[in-house]
């Protein structure tokens, strides 16, 4: 496992929405994670999957525009790199999915199987999913690797 600074960031689409969404229950805490990645000048690996289900979910919960201009901010900003899918990465998060309980979603299967393959236990998310399958909400969970 890469340790450091320079161990890029899992992004999930429940933060990237939050972020977005001023009226979102974890806006302010979202904005705040959003901020020290920025500050602590690591990436955040967008799955395309994720960089779709958040512009999906934006434009039916928020608005159209919010979710254009997220896009745009995604694509434009050097923090953000939208990667896409190996057939190596879905097989892992396939394999992940099968031990889950229907409760977990396939793209929450698909966050956590692009963590492994980049080497690191943090994930930009809220959903208690991740903590439970031992990795790191990035600003959630204190638990941190040195």
């Amino acid at each position: 496992m890469k340790n450091g600074h320079n161990t890029p960031i899992i992004a999930d689409s429940s933060a990237l929405v939050s972020l977005s969404s001023i009226t979102d229950n974890n806006h302010q805490i979202a904005n705040r994670q959003s901020l020290q990645i920025e500050k602590t000048d690591r990436q955040v690996i967008v799955p395309g999957e994720i960089f779709s289900e958040t512009l999906n979910v934006l434009g039916k919960k928020v608005s159209k525009e919010i979710a254009i201009r997220t896009g745009s901010k995604i694509i434009k900003t050097k923090m953000f790199i939208i990667a896409e899918t190996t057939l190596e990465v879905r097989i892992e998060a396939l394999e992940k999915f099968q031990k889950q309980p229907k409760s977990v979603s396939f793209t929450d299967c698909l966050v956590m199987a692009f963590a492994d393959e980049y080497e690191t236990r943090e994930i930009f998310g809220f959903d208690d999913t991740f903590r439970k399958n031992g990795y790191i909400r990035f600003g959630v969970d204190n638990l941190r690797t040195k």
